[in-house]
């Protein structure tokens, strides 16, 4: 078998698998035994043995109605952080069973990455989804999935060089994504941490980390210092991790930037919390940010230039 249809099976199958590993195994396995594809490189044939195929079934059905339920689908994708890459790196193994030992590591670590990549970045996306928990754009969004990794798997072996340059333009696209991704991956998360946090001890300022400690020498007395997520912060991207430091003088949004932390000065109006089930949003006219419910003023006050001002829920 020549190189490109090896790395097609090797790329394809790997990035379908971390999206959906039971239906790729599906798809392939079945593929083998009714002829819609041959010529499967390795032992991937094993894949059409009917103890595979059934329990690669049963797990689909689990999965088609796990992904489906609003944060049922996030724990279980949660689960499948660890199980879709090593999936992906078997099935590499499998592909490359022929060839050196050498050249099945590499496949295996190949395919284990590419995996975790299109996981991480179904998981980044469907947890967007569920700021506004309901069924119907989730159940659309894992509908999409489904038909998309039915559709590469079968690229994969029917046009491998197609199928090739369709994985690395989906894999330059996600290492653009990706860091936005993950901005979204650890608000989501912090969320949730600060919700039960909250439900044992009161919210308060947050300890100062020690990077931010020496930013604050020239600020103002009467400082409160919040963790907090950039929500609409000029020169600021979304979801960015930071700090409100609010004065009686001023206000700034501070995080760490890649050489030194950087201060934001956003403006010292009044602003008003909006209440939410696992953030609050502090803002004003020109900014926002995301408070999670550990570490949010609430109805304490926030100093400005005209004094402390009680900041008002609704």
């Amino acid at each position: 078998m020549n190189s490109i249809p090896m790395l097609s099976s090797i790329l394809g199958l790997s990035f379908a698998s971390g999206i959906n590993l039971y239906a790729a195994v599906l798809v392939v396995g079945l593929g083998e035994r009714f002829g819609w594809i041959s010529g499967l490189p390795g032992s991937l044939d094993t894949l059409a043995h009917p103890a595979i195929l059934s329990i690669a079934g049963i797990m689909y059905l689990l999965e088609f109605f796990a992904d489906k339920i609003p944060f049922v689908s996030v724990a279980w994708d949660s689960i499948h952080t660890v199980i879709r890459p090593l999936g992906a790196a078997a099935l590499a193994l499998a592909s490359t069973s022929k060839l050196s030992p050498e050249l099945q590591a590499i496949a295996m670590l190949a395919g284990g990455s590419v995996a975790l990549g299109s996981h991480s970045t179904k998981m980044g996306y469907r947890l967007l989804t569920h700021a506004s928990p309901e069924p119907v754009s989730n159940s659309i969004f894992s509908v999409a999935e489904d038909f998309g990794v039915v559709g590469l798997v079968l690229l994969t072996y029917k046009h491998p060089m197609m199928a090739t340059g369709v994985v690395a333009a989906l894999l330059i696209g996600i290492a653009i994504a990706l860091p936005f991704l993950l901005r979204v991956l650890t608000f989501l998360i912090s969320g949730l941490a600060g919700r039960i946090a909250a439900w044992f001890r009161s919210p308060d300022t947050c300890a100062i980390p020690a990077w931010l400690a020496p930013e604050l020498d020239g600020i103002g007395s009467g400082r409160s210092v919040y963790r907090c997520f950039a929500r609409r912060v000029p020169k600021v991207a979304r979801m960015r991790q930071g700090y409100l430091i609010v004065s009686e003088k001023q206000s700034y949004f501070a995080f760490r930037g890649w050489v030194r932390p950087r201060l934001i000065q956003v403006s010292n109006m009044a602003p008003r919390v909006d209440r939410g089930l696992l953030f609050d949003t502090l803002g004003s006219d020109d900014w926002s940010v995301y408070f999670t419910k550990d570490c949010s003023p609430g109805n304490q006050p926030l100093a400005n230039g005209r004094g402390s001002v009680p900041v008002t829920a609704r």
